[in-house]
Order: structure tokens, then sequence, then C-alpha cells
């Protein structure tokens, strides 16, 4: 199946909502810990701001398809349309859901729930028109609905034919031209392939299915010395203060702001990377862009982040387990390590005390 190998940052807001038709071809579904499951429709997009991006296409070979140019939905806004609702596991925040987007062919891609609403440049996409990008050299195609340059919807670029591209692209070899099908997931964190998705299905919300304690009321000074690490097949290691003292040391640097109290300073942090802590963990064969991993607190608090955030993050942007903040070791109110997430825009994944650091895995 073909994938995303680079996303140029490039965010615009437009205007009007693209038209979509009701009864469809390329129809996309909601399910799982949603208030409203259903079919993608009109109704779930009318009104919403419009957002552009490049993307350069390839088979799962690394072979060329095309250049994109895709315009579509914030994922978080559709999201919000079909309202995330959790069944009481006793944390009654999304912070620790996850979304799997499944495209025709069966394959998947696992997102966290704050990548899509943390980000600060509208974060996953829900694409619905795309155009390919043809040199300046190129003749003029008309203005048809035969013209892939055009941005067209789901329906309209499965009647697009490319074949006759062919007879223009001498090359050795030339290269073969596509257009990619249906609805498309484009997400703007990753710095490789992994998690594009063309012609999707289904969207899903999915719970952790571990039900936690709210002690806030009475942990408010909790300090775990030793947290547990937990494997994907169930098993527990405790993380000792030997272990994390020989693991590779790095620092962030941030003004920091969440969406429930706002600005909470600016401080810097020291600590390993959740990578260089939990890879050891996964078993011979394992992909990583289909785990999560799952960080509670002392108190209940907990944050989830996708596989993809933790052991495929861009440079600089992984997840931090820190034990020093402003050049002081953690202590009562803290805990031993603190979470903290180098790639939100927000600080609510933010989780301290932390009590238990736990990967599932999906099939």
């Amino acid at each position: 199946m073909p994938f995303l190998v680079l996303l140029f940052l490039f965010v615009v807001p437009f205007g009007q909502a693209a038209v979509l038709p009701d009864a469809s071809t390329h129809a996309v579904y909601f399910k799982g810990a949603v208030a409203r499951p259903g079919q993608l429709n009109v109704a779930l997009t009318r009104g919403l701001p419009t957002y552009r991006r490049l993307v350069k296409v390839t088979g799962s070979n690394g072979q060329y398809r095309s250049t994109i140019e895709v315009e579509g939905y914030a994922l978080k806004d559709i999201l919000d349309r079909v309202q995330v609702k959790k069944e009481d596991d006793g944390f009654n925040e999304a912070l620790d859901t996850y979304i799997t987007v499944k495209g025709r062919g069966g394959e998947q891609s696992l997102l966290s729930y704050s990548e899509a609403y943390l980000a600060n440049d509208g974060g996953p996409l829900l694409v619905e028109r795309a155009r390919l990008l043809f040199p300046h050299h190129h003749q003029p195609l008309g203005n048809d609905n035969s013209n892939p340059t055009i941005l067209h919807n789901a329906e309209e670029r499965g009647g697009l034919n490319l074949q006759t591209c062919s007879a223009c692209h001498t090359g050795n070899p030339a290269p073969v031209l596509s257009v990619p099908q249906g609805w498309l997931l484009v997400t703007s964190s990753d710095d490789s392939s992994r998690r594009y998705i063309e012609d999707v299905v289904e969207i899903n919300v999915h719970q952790v299915g571990i039900p936690v304690k709210d002690t806030r009321a009475t942990a408010k000074n909790a300090v775990i010395d030793v947290p547990m690490l937990v494997g994907p097949d169930g098993k527990q290691t405790p993380l000792t203060a030997q272990q994390y003292r020989r693991l590779p040391k790095s620092a962030w640097q941030d003004t920091t702001f969440g969406l429930g109290k706002g600005f909470h300073g600016r401080h810097t942090w020291q600590g390993t990377s959740l990578d260089a802590l939990l890879r050891p963990l996964l078993p011979p064969g394992t992909d990583p862009s289909k785990t999560w991993v799952l960080v509670t607190a002392a108190d209940g608090y907990r944050s989830l982040f996708s596989g993809s955030e933790v052991f495929a993050a861009p440079e600089g942007k992984s997840v931090l387990l820190a034990d020093r903040e402003d050049g002081q070791a953690l202590g009562a109110g803290s805990g031993r390590y603190h979470i903290v997430s180098r790639s939100d825009f927000f600080i609510d994944r933010s989780v301290r005390m932390v009590k238990e650091i736990r990967i599932g895995r999906i099939q």
C-alpha cells in the first residue's frame, strides 16, 4: 500500500468546507468511544475550516507514485462532531485514549488522542480533496473533470486515469504515476512514512480497558521511588535508580501552557527519553507504530502516547522521563519522575508522580 514519505509543515486555513456526498463508495465510519457512531456525512463537516498540505507519496517498496496537494479537515474537528465519549474507567478525561484509522486494504495507523488535540498546526488531517502537482514545464491540461492537477474529491479521484502519462515520461525507468484513492489520513508530526492511510474506511476511538482509581485528594505529595514498567506481554519490571542512571540523558526547556489552568511558567527538565527506557521491553518483531504507552501517576492522572511518538519521534521531540526540573531533583508533589511531552503545544499530558509506564499494542 502507498504511504507518506514527507510532509511540508505548510498549513493554511481555508474558507468553506468542500462538498461531500452523503452516499459514497468511499464511505468512512466512526465507532468505539464516541457518542455518535456512524458514517461520515455532510453534516459532520459543514462549516469546518479546511487545511492544505503538500505530500510526496510512494509505494511500500519505496517507488515514487506522485506528489500531491491535499485539502482536508482537522481530525479533532470531526471528532468533536461525533463527540468522544468514554465509558467510566475512573479517569474522566480522554487523554488516555487512542485512535486507529483503517484503510480499505486492511492497513491501519495508531494515533494518540492528544496528537489530534494538543498539536498547534491542525494536527492529523482527514483529507477529502487532492490534486497532483506537475512541474512547471508540463503542458496545461485544461480545466475539465479529467484534469488530475485540479482539486478533486474522493469520488472524482476514483475516475481519474493516468495511464496515458507514460507517453510523456521517457526517463529510465519512467515513473508509474497514480492518484491516491478515497479519503486520506495525513499526519504532520511524522518525519517518515508510517501512518499515511489511503481509502480510509474506519476511524475507531479506543479506551485502554484498564480502570484507575482517582486518589488526587489523598496522594498530593506522593513520591514513587520505583515505578513499574509493564511490557506488551504483561511482564512487570521495576525501574530502579541504578537502571535509570545508566540511560543517556537529555534536556528540554519550554514555556508551558495547559488547556486546563493556562500558564505554568518557563521550565527546564533533565532526564531520559522513553524510547531508551522502553525499547528493550518490545518483543522481537514488534512494530513500534502499532503500540501505545500509558503513563499513570500515583494520584490516578494518566496520559497515553502513540508508539510513533515514543519510538519514532523526530529528533529532539521524543517523550522525556525527567528526574530534575530547573536544576533541582524532583520531590514531594512531583514524585521521583515526571513525564514531559516535547511535541505537544499544550502541557496537559505532563504526568507527575509517575507510578506505572505500560506498553500495549494492537494487532
